[in-house]
């Protein structure tokens, strides 16, 4: 799942959760500190926002952080697995230089 499908499902998914809650973007906005332009592209899926903007968005919305995100695909399993495989680390770490020996 690319970043551009993210944003939309979350935007989504906002927009749900404050129709639901009975707030207008307008309203959103003030509460989370950021312009009503900002909500409505959030909201539109076009706006990579900040984590600190995510939770002031779903601590006013009370809603739980997680249902923001429902509708996200999972992550190809093959995929990870052979990426972890292919950068995982068979040697002990180095120990750090000037190192005292007694």
């Amino acid at each position: 799942m690319n970043d551009n499908e993210i944003l939309r499902v979350l935007g989504k998914n906002i927009r749900q959760a404050r129709l639901r809650a009975g707030l207008t973007q307008e309203c959103l906005a003030e509460l989370a500190g950021v312009h009503v332009q900002t909500i409505g592209a959030i909201e539109h899926g076009g706006f990579p926002f900040a984590v600190t903007t995510f939770a002031r968005v779903f601590q006013y919305l009370e809603i739980s952080p997680n249902r923001l995100f429902e509708g996200l695909r999972v992550p190809d399993a093959q995929r990870t697995a052979r990426i972890k495989r292919a950068l995982a680390r068979k040697r002990a770490p180095r120990k750090a230089k000037g190192s005292i020996k007694r």
